[in-house]
């Protein structure tokens, strides 16, 4: 079985990107000194009257036609090129990304809806292996798309409080779903005949879609975001949005409370095989507090994609072999997969990552999981600096520590407009018409984050690490 890691440096992580703007049109300038003389037969004196600026007639078309004709353009270059040509083109081109973002989302639910159903119905196992193919590469868009959403939502879609607008103007991005979502309805042996020949193998418009999600989302943060007065601020609990995005880690809600003005919570996540170690370094550079937490929502993204990723494919697995119990060909377990990724950010290194069960099971339990992996896997050693001894005996205290898991525990008291999203999409209708109508959002937000990595004990490591964003602010 093949081993994959990816290693990824904080430090190569931002995306160049060409910045369109406007132009003012020259003028011509209309000479009034110019007379026409009405007694010459041939040059008669009269005056011009003064001729008014022209404008182009695309300008005078109503918006349902320029809607229309945007239809035929595609999302990136609305984005790249139509969106920078004026205001008028700025906000129709903004609006259709905008709605085909939730286009294509609402699309992808659908098609999740119905392959699932599908499932239920089809009786030949090479054509169930064809249809659980698809039904994979629709959850990982739709995880994908849950990353953005929490990125974004509140500049594209903010229903709760004010903020800075602009737009999903990941045009490239929509394009390439679009294009999956045809070949889905169209043509699907273009999309599982990669999976079928190889388990676990994406087309191309899959992986393109994972690494556009990645790209933008970090140049959003860096472009967008950062550059907003009191973007800390601004942002609310985003970090709780991304958190939930995993999908696969426990939550726990301790409490959830709320008032008129303010809400109160705290919850623990619990990622399985991860960690994150955070280890004090002489001081290199400062950052601001906006760039701070611009890095620190990107390593929360990468551990929570990370995680998704390992075990979507575990569940994939589980799920195929209920459906196959007669398969005619040996279904497949994922690969040992591991992802790793670091940086530091002033006084501060952090080493976080995560492996699924495979890799965890041939590293740290060789002996124990060698009878459970299949024939066909490889044992191959996962290189680290860390080789324990356990010692037998339950007295011993390290013995006891698990190797890997990371717990994260968030305790928030903000606004209650800058609650979760979860949390805002619960309220009732009229308690969110309540806070549209609100004109300024009064109160101090604090989010404190406790990381806990009891395995880091092992390499005489510290396993916690405090994080704490503390704003005042009257918007």
């Amino acid at each position: 079985m093949e081993q994959l890691e990816e290693i990824n440096d904080e430090n190569d992580c931002d995306l160049d990107s060409s910045k369109g703007y406007y132009t003012r049109a020259k003028r011509r300038k209309m000479s009034e000194d110019c007379q026409y003389n009405e007694d010459n037969s041939t040059h008669g004196l009269y005056r011009i009257p003064e001729v008014g600026k022209r404008k182009n007639p695309i300008m005078f078309v109503p918006t349902e036609v320029l809607l229309n004709v945007f239809k035929f353009i595609p999302y990136h270059e609305l984005s790249s090129v139509v969106r920078l040509v004026n205001k008028r083109f700025k906000a129709v081109a903004e609006d259709m990304l905008n709605l085909g973002f939730r286009r294509t989302q609402k699309q992808l639910d659908n098609l999740i809806t119905t392959t699932d159903i599908s499932l239920g119905y089809t009786p030949d196992d090479m054509e169930v292996k064809a249809i659980s193919k698809l039904m994979c590469q629709l959850e990982i868009i739709n995880l994908q798309n849950s990353i953005i959403t929490s990125t974004i939502w509140r500049y594209m879609s903010n229903k709760f409080y004010k903020t800075c607008q602009t737009c999903m103007y990941g045009g490239k991005l929509i394009d390439v779903q679009e294009l999956f979502i045809r070949k889905f309805l169209h043509v699907p042996n273009e999309l599982f005949a990669p999976a079928v020949v190889k388990d676990y193998a994406l087309p191309p418009e899959v992986t393109t879609i994972i690494q556009l999600t990645k790209d933008f989302c970090i140049h959003f943060d860096k472009c967008n975001e950062e550059a907003i007065p009191n973007s800390c601020t601004l942002s609310g609990c985003k970090m709780l949005d991304i958190l939930d995005c995993a999908r696969f880690a426990q939550k726990r809600v301790h409490f959830e409370r709320r008032t008129t003005d303010s809400f109160l919570a705290k919850y623990s996540y619990y990622f399985k095989n991860s960690w994150f170690i955070a280890i004090p370094i002489p001081t290199r550079k400062e950052m601001e507090e906006p760039q701070q937490q611009r890095m620190m929502h990107m390593r929360l993204r990468r551990i929570v994609l990370a995680h998704n990723d390992m075990y979507l494919q575990q569940e994939q697995y589980e799920r195929e072999l209920i459906l196959r119990p007669n398969a005619s060909l040996t279904i497949k377990k994922p690969g040992n997969n591991v992802y790793t990724g670091y940086g530091d950010v002033e006084d501060t290194f952090f080493y976080y990552g995560v492996m699924n069960d495979g890799a965890y099971l041939n590293k740290f339990h060789s002996d124990e999981g060698r009878n459970e992996l299949d024939e066909e896997v490889d044992e191959l050693p996962i290189e680290a600096d860390l080789d324990v001894v356990r010692l037998n005996s339950d007295e011993d205290v390290l013995y006891r520590l698990p190797y890997l898991g990371l717990k994260i525990d968030v305790s928030v008291r903000c606004p209650l407009s800058y609650a979760p999203l979860k949390f805002l999409q619960s309220l009732s209708y009229e308690d969110q018409d309540q806070l549209q109508k609100k004109s300024c959002v009064k109160g101090e937000t604090q989010i404190h984050m406790g990381f806990e990595c009891f395995g880091a004990q092992y390499a005489r490591l510290s396993p916690r690490f405090n994080y704490e964003v503390i704003q005042r602010h009257s918007l």
